[in-house]
């Protein structure tokens, strides 16, 4: 018997029973009913004496026609989903442009139950075939010649194929859909970063314009994404006890009360930092870093200030996140434990964090002395 029960809306004694089978044809048959009986044991007997009705053909259930992708996107999903779920503008835009160029030119007339594992493979080649949409201006380098568009990367492809497990996600928990099907894997490389080294990091600075230099040592000395140091108020900050709180972010002109994680995230400032700050106080806002008028700086002031400093230091130019990259770089090849490490950048997960694990210290080689030792001298070891 194919019935599960389940309590109804948290209201005692009412029950959803979910009923479903295949007929010997094939065809699947799917009856959800809402069944009220003093105990679940009840409910269940009851579902299975209507399955067996149902299998007899004594009765009838009105099939409801399963939607196709595009109608159900754009009419039920994308007015309901990401707002109940909390979603950030920025999470928004990126859905919405996953579906505009990607889902729904591919998915748009298929019905949601034929979306299925050799579907979702054939999507997956035709996304990684497709090159960046720019132009032929947009293309041509320097030097005049017409550069070779870039395919999307596994990483993006990855991502638009998240996007697409939510929407189904969704239609299943909304009894849209009977169940989710089993989803390919898109495999990725570990993305490779770039950072400044500690010295350099202090010639970037040494360098900056005076109204740009504690900008740049915030980023290299806290790790601050660019979006939670653009939203960063003086309230944020506990300068005697040498403190950075990250609560908000900032991404498309539009500020957030949560960082990325969600989680307020405190790290602990450096004694230069922390003198630098005390000097940059101001009252032309409550931001700590803005602009004369006391308005929010945008992500294209943070580029320009980080060119102007490698320019003048020399260095090669890196991207405004590599400074972020560079903080946490800086730590490891410093010996601070991984996991400090993650606390202080924010990441969900330890796997993000690995990626800097290879700058640490020797790289462990001090634990391989261990495999050189007299086969006596290692059971004299683990007798100890």
């Amino acid at each position: 018997m194919s019935v599960a029960v389940r309590p109804w809306k948290n209201k005692p004694g009412k029950w959803q029973v979910d009923i479903i089978f295949c007929k010997p044809d094939g065809e699947r048959v799917r009856d959800q009913r809402v069944h009220a009986a003093k105990t679940e044991g009840m409910a269940r007997r009851w579902g299975e004496a209507r399955e067996s009705q149902l299998r007899a053909g004594l009765l009838r259930t009105e099939t409801k026609a399963c939607p196709t992708f595009e109608p159900f996107v754009k009419d039920e999903w994308l007015p309901t989903y990401p707002k109940a779920a909390g979603n950030k503008p920025s999470t928004l835009r990126e859905k919405k442009s996953h579906l505009r160029k990607h889902l729904v030119p591919f998915f748009a007339a298929m019905r949601l139950d034929a979306i299925d594992r050799k579907q979702m493979e054939k999507f997956i080649a035709h996304t990684l075939d497709k090159t960046k949409g720019k132009t032929r201006k947009e293309r041509t380098s320097r030097n005049g010649y017409l550069a070779e568009p870039k395919k999307l990367s596994p990483k993006r492809v990855k991502n638009i194929m998240g996007t697409l497990h939510t929407i189904l996600a969704s239609a299943v928990e909304w009894g849209v859909l009977d169940r989710l099907p089993k989803f390919p894997q898109v495999k990725c490389s570990v993305p490779s970063f770039n950072f400044y080294e500690s010295a350099e990091v202090g010639a970037l600075i040494a360098s900056a314009r005076e109204d740009e230099r504690v900008l740049i040592m915030f980023a290299a000395h806290t790790g601050a994404r660019a979006g939670e140091l653009l939203a960063l108020e003086w309230s944020d900050l506990d300068l005697k006890s040498k403190l950075v709180t990250f609560r908000r972010s900032r991404t498309g002109g539009i500020t957030t009360d949560s960082t990325k994680s969600r989680k307020p995230r405190p790290v602990p400032l450096s004694d230069s930092l922390a003198a630098a700050l005390k000097a940059h106080q101001h009252l032309r806002s409550t931001l700590v870093f803005c602009q004369e008028d006391g308005t929010h700086l945008t992500l294209w002031h943070l580029h320009g200030a980080l060119e102007r400093a490698a320019r003048r230091a020399q260095l090669r130019l890196l991207r405004w996140h590599d400074l972020r990259h560079s903080f946490a770089s800086n730590l490891t090849i410093g010996g601070t434990p991984i996991r400090q490490v993650q606390e202080w950048m924010g990441h969900a997960s330890i796997t993000m964090t690995m990626r800097y694990a290879h700058l640490a210290p020797n790289g462990g080689r001090q634990y391989l002395s261990a495999l050189d030792a007299p086969p006596a001298a290692r059971q004299e070891a683990a007798a100890e």
